[in-house]
């Protein structure tokens, strides 16, 4: 009989996301009208959603015409004019902020073996942009351009049988990426696979190699999430923050959330930041880790190291660490810095458990005043009391069905 771990893994590792044609979000996640999606696990009725994340909510509301400003905006999501849902729900993940709107266009990601779909939104460029709660006429204006140029040049030049994502990551990783705080070997792999890319678009992505990530994040959810439901399995599905708390999901536990404070990242900030003015940690994008990339690869990235002021020794110490939180390993993403290990497959919830610590996250840093923008690269850490408490979850139902 097959053990519930072994076969999460072996599902996991069976998935072949394949990047599709685009759509409405309205029609893909089933937004409606007065509805916003928004990363990281639900927040509870009544509670106000913090500065990042309630000024992108804002913005998205003024962007669709629902808000003539962003004080009106603000009020409407604050009292509960506008839903909020999450996007792990829907099918979807997005960086810091996360937020998607029912007129915004999003890339499917089909599993080329199963037919299950996920969907991956477009980020925009530069520094103030609406995942970092910014909003005013520029974000507007480049709002538009990714989402009608830059949609339509990469719809029109992707292959008709659509394009494999998981090998982009493995040149991405080969070329020092941990595809979450660098992708420029992804961005330049996905490149080359687009031979056909309108050339004014095709310069804008070579300058905006972080575009990549979120194909990279679909394609994560993708896989992770054909894991979910295995009976006993602590194979984690999921990490989330929604800049309030981190949350976790596990093969074995379904959607449930299992939550504690999200922390504050640490690392390299732009000049005239520092950790004063950091917002707690945010965004989907943590899937990364989830899937084996980001922080639990620092061992075999170091140009991300240098950039978050950490020394080579803490990240090839952190990423080792992070290895041994795996159950088995990725068979297609074989770094020559990760050593015989390779890259982790199938986070395991009782691993983490079992040590002293939580799973290290790469991020982006977020302004707590939640308009600023962006202000660093770092480190934060999923804690470990979110998977402690889904493995005390888990054991019980295991009791309870004996």
């Amino acid at each position: 009989m097959i053990r519930p771990n072994d076969e999460a893994v072996a599902r996991i590792a069976a998935v072949v996301p394949v990047l599709r044609e685009p759509a409405m979000a309205k029609e893909a996640l089933g937004l409606a009208e007065g509805e916003l999606a928004h990363a990281g696990p639900h927040f509870p009725p009544g509670e106000a959603p913090p500065p990042v994340v309630l000024n992108a909510l804002a913005g998205a509301a003024v962007h669709e015409g629902w808000a003539g400003d962003m004080e009106q905006a603000r009020r409407m999501v604050l009292d509960g004019e506008i839903r909020l849902r999450a996007n792990h729900d829907l099918g979807t993940v997005s960086p810091m902020a996360g937020v998607v709107r029912p007129s915004q266009r999003i890339f499917r990601v089909e599993d080329r073996v199963s037919g299950a779909c996920t969907f991956a939104t477009l980020a925009e460029k530069g520094r103030q942009v609406l995942r970092f709660g910014h909003y005013g006429a520029d974000v507007a204006q480049n709002l538009r351009f990714v989402e009608t140029e830059v949609a339509d040049a990469i719809a029109n030049a992707l292959p008709a049988e659509g394009l494999e994502i998981l090998p982009l990551l493995r040149q991405g990783v080969e070329l020092g990426d941990d595809v979450h705080q660098r992708n420029v070997g992804g961005m330049l792999a996905f490149l080359a696979a687009l031979p056909r890319l309108d050339a004014r678009v095709r310069g804008w992505l070579a300058s905006h190699p972080q575009h990549f990530l979120n194909y990279a994040m679909a394609a994560a959810k993708l896989c992770l999430g054909r894991a979910k439901g295995i009976s006993g399995s602590t194979v984690v599905t999921a990490i989330s923050r929604n800049g309030a708390v981190c949350g976790v999901q596990m093969a074995g536990t379904g959607d449930r959330w299992f939550t504690a404070p999200a922390g504050l990242p640490v690392g390299g900030f732009f000049a005239g930041f520092s950790l004063a003015d950091a917002h707690r940690d945010l965004g989907d994008s943590a899937i990364m880790e989830t899937f084996g990339l980001g922080g639990c690869i620092a061992h075999a990235a170091p140009e991300i190291a240098r950039t978050m002021g950490r020394s080579w020794t803490d990240a090839t110490e952190a990423g080792l660490r992070m290895r041994n939180m795996f159950v088995s390993a990725l068979p297609t993403i074989t770094p020559a810095l990760a050593g015989a290990g390779g890259v982790g497959l199938g986070l395991d919830a009782r691993l983490i458990a079992q040590s002293a610590a939580g799973v290290r996250i790469h991020t982006g840093i977020a302004h707590k005043d939640g308009q600023t923008g962006w202000i660093g690269i770092g480190v934060a850490e999923a804690p470990h009391a979110c998977f402690a408490a889904a493995l005390e979850e888990l054991d019980r139902q295991q009791v309870t069905l004996q």
